[in-house]
């Protein structure tokens, strides 16, 4: 039979490790929102692009963004396609309309990613905050029997 601190210290390490993994997890979710924001507001840039460009007349100087906060100068063309990226480095070309509809189904579909992450994160946090009272409080228990 097993001594009861070498139960506590063993239940102790496993929680403590559960502990440090679910903050892994925390930092690691954390990233994935960013990443996730970012892809949002570069679909937000394209989807107004595409907007900004179909409202000017053939010809129009207009800024196009390129990234970066950073612009070009160019013309209106009267081509009024505009080439999606659809994933595999494969692109196709579509009208202004149908490219204003795929990006904003991506930016949908982003952002029901993004609030799964916050979800996710949200019962992490929960976890966290009760695997640290559950650590301290075993930790506690151990000093105040003198084991530790």
């Amino acid at each position: 039979m097993t001594p009861p601190q070498a139960v506590d210290d063993r239940k102790l390490q496993e929680d403590y490790m559960m502990l440090e993994t679910a903050k892994a997890q925390i930092e690691g979710l954390s990233k994935q929102q960013q990443l996730i924001q970012l892809a949002v507001e570069e679909h937000v840039r394209a989807r107004e692009t595409v907007k900004s460009l179909t409202k000017g007349s053939p010809g129009d100087d207009v800024l196009v963004p390129i990234g970066a906060d950073s612009f070009i100068h160019a013309k209106v063309s009267d081509n009024k396609t505009a080439v999606l990226g659809i994933g595999s480095g494969v692109t196709v070309r579509r009208s202004p309309e149908e490219a204003e509809k795929f990006l904003d189904e991506k930016i949908d579909e982003l952002s029901r990613a993004f609030k799964s992450i916050v979800d996710r994160a949200a019962q992490t946090e929960a976890l966290i905050q009760e695997l640290s009272e559950k650590v301290q409080s075993q930790v506690e228990a151990l000093r105040s029997a003198g084991k530790i």
